[in-house]
């Protein structure tokens, strides 16, 4: 069976648990985002928003617009969805978040809360992500150059990169995202937009971070990381088909299972089982009818 988007998932919802996904996902007439700081107070609020539709998260574009269906619109470019292009570039300095392709390489604002795991996922760095065979050479020739020459745009870091390693466009692209995918890289600007990689300015992530989220991070193992990240979507999403839980992360499906198993055996998330077997927050557990 085909995942449950959020529009065919939530109508199944039981009354009392939809109207409280409707909520938490700014849905409801009077809870739609009319301003970039409502947007701002949605992030902190939430804590891993997308920016756009498409995704399981909570997402800006729909808190706009007051719709889950925005991605089926075809090409049509929604109010939300211009709005949300629009506010993306402030919303970084506007409240402690950073943003990255978290979840579908759909460009995803994370609140600081998250930060320290997100960190600790690769607390070596691109050194250690090297060693164990996690990014290709390419990613650590970019990496080593943002080290060593500071944070630059796309094509800054291709023009400084073309006077020691040979490295085409496409390579280049590849060894950015394999980058971001585990966190090491963050834009610290955004210009434009998150796909031009180009005009963003990328920095490692462990000097934009705060001091104090990098003492956090060195606390944490991997694992917890990991673990932390996904009940903080699930926490975030409120309701998820679980099958869709395992196309968000970058790590091996097979580790996806093994952290949301820890996680409902320890009553972190519960899972409701069905044709589609939906995965739930805790809070949301507290409401759920009894069968």
């Amino acid at each position: 069976m085909s995942i449950l988007t959020k529009s065919k998932l939530f109508p199944l919802l039981p009354d009392g648990v939809r109207g409280r996904v409707t909520e938490k996902h700014r849905l409801s007439p009077s809870g739609r985002l009319k301003s970039r700081k409502q947007a701002g107070e949605f992030i902190l609020e939430r804590c891993f928003v997308s920016v756009y539709s498409g995704t399981e998260l909570p997402s800006i574009q729909e808190a706009i617009d007051g719709r889950t269906d925005l991605s089926d619109r075809g090409d049509r470019i929604s109010t939300g969805q211009g709005i949300a292009s629009i506010w993306m570039g402030d919303l970084t300095e506007a409240v402690p978040c950073l943003v990255g392709t978290f979840v579908k390489r759909k460009p995803t604002l994370v609140a600081r809360k998250h930060w320290a795991a997100l960190l600790a996922m690769e607390r070596e760095g691109f050194k250690g992500a090297r060693e164990r065979n996690r990014i290709s050479p390419a990613a650590y020739h970019l990496a080593d150059c943002i080290e060593r020459d500071g944070p630059a745009t796309g094509q800054t870091l291709r023009d400084r990169l073309a006077e020691s390693v040979r490295m085409d466009r496409r390579t280049f692209r590849k060894a950015l995202l394999e980058l971001e995918k585990l966190w090491l890289i963050v834009p610290g600007r955004i210009e434009r937009s998150m796909h031009d990689a180009a005009s963003c300015v990328w920095e490692l992530t462990k000097r934009w971070v705060p001091a104090d989220t990098a003492r956090e991070a060195v606390s944490m193992t991997r694992r917890h990381a990991m673990r932390s990240l996904l009940l903080g979507a699930v926490d975030s999403a409120g309701a998820v088909d679980e099958k869709a839980v395992y196309s968000w992360f970058g790590w091996p499906r097979s580790m996806t299972g093994v952290l949301m198993q820890e996680a409902l055996s320890a009553e972190a998330c519960f899972r409701v089982a069905g044709p589609n077997p939906v995965i739930i927050s805790s809070d949301l557990a507290e409401i759920w009818p009894e069968a």
